[in-house]
């Protein structure tokens, strides 16, 4: 029986190390530095599909970006196909920088940011981009990957933050503003130099969110979870529950929903967390 699995297991191995010897692969190193003023009126865009993005804030007025292109495919001829079709598409608008992934089965919609069409049963190889990009700390940032990586931001100043990932971590650290968080399967780790002042809403599926504000902060912080739970070693000035009254149908049915909230300090803004199996916590710096 020893022996039995001994050459069953030498079989799987061989025949993984072919699969590996036949995978073509090409990558490159794409650098590209585009102006772009260090203001607030200003939005750095990324929209990537396979990959990670890497994000670092610093004073000056330029976003200066390496960005490695990644093609894999089963013969020469399919990675010379990825190679001439998958490519990186800089966009400059007057108040807006968009980087993303382009080739002919991509379309996207540059007005709402957003893919219209992407056919993955179309090409014969796989890709991706990873982003390593500095950019003026006090532009606006909307980014976001779908697999294969990790999101990082650090040291950005500006006062607005959207990040989304669907299978990988968020971290942001060093940052400020408000922020618009979405992670699917992935953890999510932040710690504010400057609170935020605007509401801010924070989401994760299948992973933990872990905060950290500076101790001053004051805000109205819901929360909402099906197998999670909240906890923080902010002074709680009040606990509620916010219900809300929504109207349904002809026969004035009306539906209830209340929502446990914290109140940190003085209240104010409004900090809503959302997690489905996962917990969220609160601290200070």
């Amino acid at each position: 029986m020893k022996q039995l699995i001994l050459v069953l297991s030498l079989t799987i191995w061989v025949g993984t190390a072919c699969m590996k010897a036949q995978q073509k692969e090409f990558s490159e190193k794409i650098s590209k530095e585009v102006p772009f003023g260090n203001t607030s009126a200003n939005t750095l865009i990324i929209k990537n599909v396979f990959g990670s993005i890497d994000i670092q804030g610093y004073n000056g007025d330029k976003v200066v970006m390496e960005v490695m292109r990644i093609i894999t495919a089963k013969s020469v001829e399919d990675l010379e196909l990825g190679k001439k079709e998958l490519q990186l598409k800089v966009t400059t608008d007057p108040d807006r920088l968009i980087l993303r992934p382009d080739a002919p089965y991509i379309e996207f919609d540059d007005d709402n940011l957003r893919y219209n069409w992407c056919n993955q049963e179309e090409w014969p190889y796989d890709h991706s981009l990873h982003f390593d990009v500095k950019v003026p700390w006090s532009v606006k940032i909307n980014i976001s990957t779908i697999n294969d990586g990790e999101i990082l931001v650090k040291n950005m100043k500006g006062d607005y933050l959207k990040v989304n990932n669907i299978n990988g971590g968020i971290t942001l650290e060093n940052v400020s503003g408000q922020t618009d968080l979405h992670c699917i399967n992935g953890d999510v780790s932040i710690a504010y130099v400057n609170n935020p002042t605007e509401d801010s809403k924070y989401y994760s599926l299948n992973g933990d969110i872990n905060v950290k504000y500076q101790q001053e902060l004051s805000a109205n912080v819901s929360f909402k979870t099906m197998n999670g739970e909240l906890f923080t070693d902010f002074d709680i000035a009040k606990q509620y529950m916010d219900a809300k009254r929504s109207f349904e149908g002809k026969k004035a049915k009306y539906t209830y929903q209340a929502t446990p909230k914290l109140q940190i300090g003085k209240g104010g803004i409004a900090l809503d967390f959302e997690t489905l199996n996962g917990d969220v916590y609160l601290k200070k710096i």
